[in-house]
């Protein structure tokens, strides 16, 4: 498989799963957190209490700021070849294998994103990191850059937050 369809279909499998949070997190956060949040320890309830008044569009707000950033990373991988920008998006995001579902088995219920985390990420990422070891394209220079790239979406990701929260 070529690499270049992987980094593409990329956006699409970021998208179907932000797609599936945006429909499901306000019902989520109204109806079934009340119901399970005593299954939470505190120290995590404070961190989620701050998004029991989230909107969808809110959430849609913050997922439009990244989705430009992360289509702007990947556009100037595919040109440049730099593909340590793309896995710097990449990686982070495969970290949903680990999430949404340690969620769900934790609360016993679903949680916003489980579906497309096991149904798309999973499956995605398996063969992402598959051909982009194949290719020799992950090596420690490349995972050391791609560390670099995260970094720098964390002000990214608490500025789309913080735009999410003004203007939607």
């Amino acid at each position: 498989m070529d690499i270049t369809i992987l980094m593409v279909s990329f956006l699409i499998i970021f998208m179907l799963h932000n797609l599936e949070e945006i429909f499901t997190i306000e019902k989520w956060h109204k109806e079934t957190y009340p119901r399970i949040s005593n299954r939470i320890p505190s120290f995590i309830q404070k961190e989620i209490k701050q998004f029991n008044d989230i909107t969808s569009v809110q959430f849609s707000l913050v997922v439009f700021v990244l989705s430009i950033v992360v289509s702007a990373l990947i556009l100037i991988a595919l040109i440049t070849q730099h593909y340590f920008l793309f896995l710097g998006v990449a990686i982070p995001f495969a970290l949903n294998i680990f999430t949404h579902p340690l969620q769900s088995l934790y609360l016993r219920c679903y949680t916003p994103g489980v579906w497309t985390t096991l149904l798309l990420i999973i499956p995605y990422n398996i063969l992402l990191f598959y051909h982009f070891y194949k290719a020799g394209l992950l090596n420690l220079e490349m995972i050391i850059s791609s560390l670099v790239v995260m970094v720098f979406l964390v002000p990214v990701f608490l500025l789309s937050h913080k735009i999410g929260g003004k203007w939607g």
